[in-house]
């Protein structure tokens, strides 16, 4: 779950994005996060979108925005998508994507066991998922992202209070409009079994659990769980546990001036050798590279 303000703003890093236009959260009661981050032009990179395990994220283009996304090598999306569409990204989605124009994104981080809560006192008796993968537009879900934007001079001080009103209200909305029930319990990985697997390897980043291990937290065999998580995720449960870790190591080479032997320690690699191959692999560059190009990165050319 998105958790502290620290771990969004970590979590923009991991996906490329430098500075935040807007960074709210964790509200007191829902413990949602917001995070609005603005660009003028292009990038001249590709970014990666990181899990975020714990949490729904809802991403709205308050601009159009020209993009070309990829789910692994295959490419899903080529043009512009039009101002005011969102979409709900589940907790363990991951690609990558080309920012071809300027963008204005809000990104709203929605605990899961929000979803779960509400859905129950709602009546979904197996629970609910919430479903939006393609952009859409609906006028309520802008108005109340833009209420929560303006909280600080549409409530002052209580402007916490009025962002976690809204995102209840957000989520009624959402289990109404944009949900469907949560199949489980059908002998696939999804909903509530795959949210309890990707929760148990983010909270697992020191002692990266076996393949055995995550099977048996969904009572499947070792085989049967790794193919239904790359079904599921996209990648083989190995893979992505060794991304997960990574990331989080990159995490901490920008954030923190530990040693680089320390963090690849903190993220279970016992070799620095180790460590070091399989994030350049990831990254195309060391973890001294790295660091170095993120805390110190280059003067822009006029």
């Amino acid at each position: 779950m998105i958790s502290c303000v620290d771990d969004l703003q970590q979590w923009f890093r991991q996906s490329g994005v430098d500075a935040l236009h807007a960074c709210i959260g964790p509200l007191p009661t829902s413990g949602a996060a917001l995070g609005r981050w603005t660009s003028d032009g292009p990038a001249q990179i590709i970014r990666s979108v990181s899990p975020h395990p714990g949490s729904y994220r809802l991403a709205l283009m308050m601009e159009p925005l020209d993009a070309r996304i990829w789910h692994g090598n295959t490419p899903v999306w080529g043009g512009t998508i039009p101002a005011s569409r969102f979409r709900l990204c589940p907790p363990g989605e991951q690609g990558r994507w080309s920012q071809l124009s300027g963008c204005d994104i809000v990104n709203v981080f929605i605990p899961i066991a929000l979803v779960d809560q509400l859905a129950m006192r709602r009546g979904d008796e197996t629970g609910a998922v919430l479903t939006a993968n393609k952009f859409v537009s609906d006028r309520t879900v802008l108005d109340m992202v833009r209420r929560m934007l303006d909280a600080r001079a549409l409530a002052g001080p209580l402007a916490p209070d009025l962002c976690d009103h809204t995102v209840m209200t957000l989520v009624c909305y959402l289990l109404e409009h944009y949900s469907k029930p949560d199949h489980a319990l059908d002998g696939g990985l999804s909903g509530a079994r795959l949210r309890r697997v990707l929760r148990h390897i983010a909270e697992h980043a020191d002692a990266p659990p076996s393949n055995g291990e995550l099977a048996a937290l969904c009572g499947m065999s070792a085989a049967h769980f790794s193919r239904e998580f790359h079904r599921a995720v996209g990648v083989p449960p190995h893979r992505y546990v060794q991304e997960r870790r990574l990331e989080q190591a990159a995490g901490a080479l920008v954030g923190s001036d530990a040693r680089i032997t320390d963090i690849a320690q903190e993220v279970g690699f016992q070799s620095a050798s180790h460590f070091t191959r399989a994030f350049s692999a990831q990254y195309g560059m060391s973890p001294a590279a790295w660091r170095s190009t993120r805390k110190n990165p280059a003067p822009s050319t006029p």
